[in-house]
C-alpha cells in the first residue's frame, strides 16, 4: 500500500475534485473494517485488510497536499492528527477486544460512514491543478528527501520492533509497559511534528537533520544502557521525539521542491520512503534479529553516520 502511494500522488495532482475523493476513501475504509469482522475465510479477511490499507494509503498524499496549499504548519497539523490517531489506536484496540467480539467491528466503521456523509455537506474548495507535462527529472530533485526519510523510517522501524522485546525479554518487565512506551512515544511525536516545521523554517534542514539523528543515536544508546523503568521510558520517548522532528518537516521540504506537484511530493516523503525504510529494516532484522541488544546497538552508528551525511556533507538545505 505504501509503495502504491507514489502512484496515488501522481494521479491526485491531476484531479481537482477533492470532496468526491475524500468521500470514496472514507467509505472504502468503513466497508473494509466492516468486512474484517464478518470475514468467513482467510482470503476474504486479507482482501478486507487490503481495501483498508489501500484507502488509507491513498488518503495520505491527498490530505498532505490539501494541507500544503494552506501552508507548512498546516501540514504539521495534518501529521499531528494522524499521530494522535496512531497513539490512541492501541489503547482503543485493547479496550475494544476486551469487551466486544470481532463480529461487531461494523460498529467501529459507523463514524467513518457518518464523516463521509458530513463531507458531502461541506464546502471543500477544489485543489489547484497544474497541467504541465510530467518530467522524471522533477522526481529526481526529491532524492535528498527520499534518502533522509528512508533512513529515519529504518531507524524507527528497528527501534519500535525491538524495544517491546527488549523490555519484556531482556529487562523482564510486563508487556503493558511496552504498550505504554509506544503510546507515549507517539504522543511526544505530536509536539515534535509541529516543532519540527518551526525548526526547519528557523535553522534550516541541514542543522535540523544533524540534531535529529544525533538525538536518535544518543537515545538508543541510553535505551540499551538502561535497566530501570524511568530511564527506559525517557530514552524511548526522546528517541521518538527526535524522530518525529523530521516527519512533517520532510513533507514540507518535498512540497517546496515540487510546489506544483504537492501530492506526488508528499507521497515520496511519506508512504514510499516509509516503505523503503521498512523493507531495509526487514532485511536487517532477518540477519541480526535473534540478538535484540545487538540489533538496537547497530542502529546507533547508522544514526550518527546519517547525522554527518545529512547534516554536514550533503548540499541540500532550506536556508
Amino acid at each position: 500500500a505504501s509503495l502504491l502511494q507514489i502512484f496515488f500522488g501522481f494521479f491526485f495532482d491531476r484531479v481537482k475534485y477533492t470532496k468526491s475523493l475524500l468521500f470514496t476513501m472514507y467509505v472504502l475504509e468503513a466497508i473494509g473494517v466492516s468486512l474484517i469482522g464478518i470475514s468467513t475465510n482467510f482470503w476474504m479477511f486479507i482482501s478486507a485488510v487490503f481495501v483498508v490499507r489501500i484507502a488509507n494509503s491513498a488518503f495520505h498524499p491527498l490530505g498532505a497536499s490539501m494541507a500544503g496549499e494552506v501552508g507548512g504548519r498546516s501540514v504539521a497539523f495534518f501529521s499531528i492528527a494522524g499521530t494522535i490517531g496512531a497513539a490512541l489506536g492501541p489503547v482503543f484496540i485493547s479496550l475494544y477486544v476486551s469487551h466486544f467480539p470481532i463480529e461487531s467491528l461494523w460498529v467501529v466503521s459507523l463514524p467513518a460512514f457518518i464523516l463521509a456523509s458530513f463531507l458531502l455537506r461541506l464546502n471543500i474548495p477544489n485543489r489547484t491543478v497544474h497541467n504541465s507535462k510530467f518530467d522524471l527529472r522533477e522526481v529526481a530533485k526529491l532524492l535528498p528527501i527520499l534518502l533522509v526519510v528512508t533512513v529515519r523510517s529504518f531507524l524507527m522501524s528497528v527501534v519500535h520492533a525491538y524495544t517491546p522485546i527488549y523490555v519484556t525479554k531482556i529487562r523482564s518487565y510486563s508487556i503493558s509497559l511496552s504498550g505504554l512506551l509506544i503510546t507515549s512515544g507517539m504522543i511526544a511525536g505530536v509536539f515534535a511534528n509541529y516543532l519540527g516545521v518551526i525548526l526547519m523554517e528557523t535553522i534550516g534542514a541541514k542543522k535540523q537533520d544533524l540534531a535529529a539523528f544525533i538525538g536518535m543515536g544518543l537515545a538508543i544508546f541510553w535505551l540499551i544502557s538502561s535497566k530501570s523503568v524511568l530511564p527506559i521510558f525517557i530514552s524511548f520517548v526522546l528517541f521518538d521525539f527526535f524522530g518525529f522532528l523530521l516527519m512533517s518537516a520532510n513533507v514540507v521540504q518535498a512540497q517546496k521542491i515540487l510546489p506544483n506537484r504537492k501530492a506526488l511530493a508528499s507521497s515520496v516523503a511519506m508512504g514510499f520512503a516509509w516503505s523503503l525504510g521498512d523493507f531495509i529494516a526487514t532485511g536487517y532484522n532477518s540477519v541480526f534479529g535473534n540478538d535484540v541488544v545487538l540489533s538496537l546497538g547497530l542502529a546507533i552508528p547508522v544514526a550518527f553516520v546519517a547525522s554527518i551525511y545529512f547534516g554536514v556533507v550533503q548540499k541540500f538545505d532550506t536556508k
